[in-house]
């Protein structure tokens, strides 16, 4: 800061309080710039409906700070400078009432732009005393006696007017632009034949420089970072006071979310144009992470040209994949495998339409690889004769087929319930992926395929997690023997094609009459068809028999082709019969 010297008995002159006092202008004028910054700022200078409601306004005192020249006219006897230019502060100590007349054509609006802006004015004007040198005992009035008034002070001031738009159809009417050199505070709309303006026909213009509290709240307060989101869905739209006029590395916002966002988002401030909003990961937002109302914190990242959502308070939170193992998890990885279950029961003990499954815990999934849901103690009951909720998804029960039984779940409410697909002739996904999910369900997982008979209904059955036991299905009898060579079995009466594995009985019976030891007979299930010849997953029983004995055992093989299994037999003399049934398979 400038300070002017004086020394003792030097005669001072005019200069030195003149020096004085612009140093003093320029010193605040730089405190000020280094808080501000050198764009337009205003405190105050609200406007308000009068009292009573009027066709007026009130412009309530405020201060405007505006670049400026030093000085734009010579201050008494030191020259003009308007070489330098500073943060100059206007004041306006009184409110100040202007006219917003309503249009005369019916069904149209107008709007009226308040502006304002900083003037230098030169006021208190008065004939001074001056000194008479020759008569020293008479003073001259003026300079050089001639009685002419001259400014006392120079003040910085706020100049505010009213400019009006051009009338037009209500909805239509713009607003006009500043007039040159003012900066537009404040936006008045009245209609034909409005009598009285009120606070709700008050807006403050677009980019209006307000502060929206002195700087020291409004610090305290963080307005000057936090905004209102005005924008859509994915495309978040917020303008922030004073206007933000371009994003810097490290910048730090917050907004209240007008809506959730369903997937990719972008963020407008100021109308700098859409930026890309990433999560913490730097991966694009997926949907959830913003909800309506919540408290949106982001960062600008110039290398990434994106902002960074630190946080959505009420929303999800993205996170970048673990490493370590205190990190936090993304979903994702999660160990969790679609349809797992933990003591999952089902128990039907005559046929019937209803079925109750139960268990301590099923995962269902949103999408394979997608989203997964935990789900403890599970209970429903489904019913074949139901569409929807706990019955089929479309279309009624197959007759003599297989029904796929899913958890479903909502992961909005927490429900939970059971939905059933014809699987005759389908491999049942691990998935629901039909066309017909209950509203509001948005995760499944297959935990059930059970037989139906004629009549649609259930048949008897056990299940223990993915094994379901039933009443033993007869899928081979015959007195043919193939020697070596692989033989298909069609078993879809007793097992469905989401079958992975199948157990049973597998007996041999010689022709009656047969002299004891006179034969060896035996038969081999197999799982898979590997040559004519040779097979996969061999399962078999072999017995000497005669005198009408036979031999029996059972058989575990996996199903590789959906509903098929293979077998070969063999005789060494007279005849007898080869039989296989099925009593469990798993899913």
């Amino acid at each position: 800061m400038d300070r002017q010297i004086i020394y003792p008995g030097q005669i001072p002159l005019e200069t030195d309080l003149l020096n004085t006092n612009k140093y003093a202008m320029i010193a605040v004028a730089k405190l000020a710039a280094a808080l501000l910054g050198t764009s337009t700022v205003v405190n105050g200078l609200a406007c308000v409906p009068t009292s009573p409601a009027s066709l007026q306004v009130i412009v309530n005192p405020g201060e405007m700070y505006s670049l400026a020249n030093v000085d734009g006219t010579a201050y008494s006897s030191i020259p003009a400078d308007t070489t330098h230019s500073i943060l100059k502060q206007g004041i306006s100590m009184d409110a100040v009432t202007l006219n917003c007349p309503a249009p005369v054509t019916a069904g149209q609006s107008v709007n009226y732009l308040i502006q304002a802006t900083y003037q230098d004015s030169d006021t208190g004007l008065v004939a001074l005393p001056y000194y008479n040198a020759s008569n020293p005992s008479q003073a001259w009035s003026g300079p050089n006696n001639t009685g002419t008034q001259q400014a006392t002070a120079r003040k910085g001031i706020v100049t505010i007017s009213v400019k009006a738009g051009v009338s037009a159809p209500t909805g239509t009417q713009s607003t006009p632009a500043p007039d040159a050199g003012y900066t537009g505070l404040w936006v008045v709309t009245v209609a034909n034949g409005q009598t009285t303006i009120t606070a709700g026909n008050i807006f403050q213009a677009a980019g209006a420089p307000i502060l929206p509290k002195d700087l020291l709240h409004s610090v305290q307060a963080g307005s000057l970072i936090v905004g209102t989101d005005i924008g859509s869905s994915n495309a978040c739209a917020v303008s922030y006071t004073p206007q933000i006029t371009a994003l810097d590395d490290g910048m730090v916002l917050w907004f209240k979310a007008a809506a959730a966002n369903t997937g990719a988002t972008t963020l407008n401030v100021n109308g700098i144009g859409a930026r890309s909003v990433v999560g913490a990961n730097h991966s694009a937002l997926q949907g959830g992470e913003i909800v309506p109302n919540g408290k949106c914190q982001v960062v600008w990242n110039a290398a990434l040209n994106a902002f960074v959502m630190v946080e959505c308070t009420g929303g999800a939170r993205q996170t970048a994949p673990a490493t370590k193992s205190q990190h936090a998890v993304q979903f994702g990885q999660l160990p969790a495998v679609v349809g797992s279950t933990r003591r999952l029961a089902a128990n039907q003990a005559a046929a019937g339409a209803n079925l109750t499954i139960t268990a301590d815990e099923i995962v269902v999934e949103s999408a394979l690889g997608g989203l997964p849901y935990r789900l403890s103690g599970f209970s429903q009951t489904f019913n074949t004769t139901n569409t929807g909720v706990n019955g089929m998804d479309t279309g009624t029960v197959p007759l003599n087929g297989y029904v796929g039984i899913y958890a479903i779940y909502s992961p909005a409410t927490g429900a939970t319930a059971t939905l059933g697909i014809n699987a005759t002739s389908v491999v049942a996904p691990s998935v629901y992926n039909g066309a017909n999910m209950p509203a509001g369900y948005a995760a499944s997982a297959l935990i059930s395929v059970v037989p139906t008979d004629g009549s649609g209904n259930i048949k008897p059955l056990t299940q223990r997690d993915r094994l379901i036991s039933i009443g033993a299905a007869t899928i081979l009898s015959t007195s043919t023997g193939t020697g070596p060579t692989l033989t298909s079995i069609n078993a879809s009466g007793a097992i469905p094609p989401s079958a992975v594995w199948a157990t049973g009985a597998v007996s041999v019976s010689p022709t009656s009459g047969q002299a004891a030891g006179s034969a060896q007979m035996g038969v081999t299930i197999y799982s898979g068809l590997s040559t004519s010849t040779t097979g996969v997953g061999a399962s078999s029983v072999g017995a000497i028999v005669g005198a009408g004995l036979g031999g029996q055992g059972t058989y575990a093989v996996q199903v590789t082709v959906p509903q098929t299994l293979y077998y070969t037999n063999s005789i060494s003399s007279g005849g007898g019969t080869f039989a296989a049934t099925v009593t469990q398979y798993s899913i």
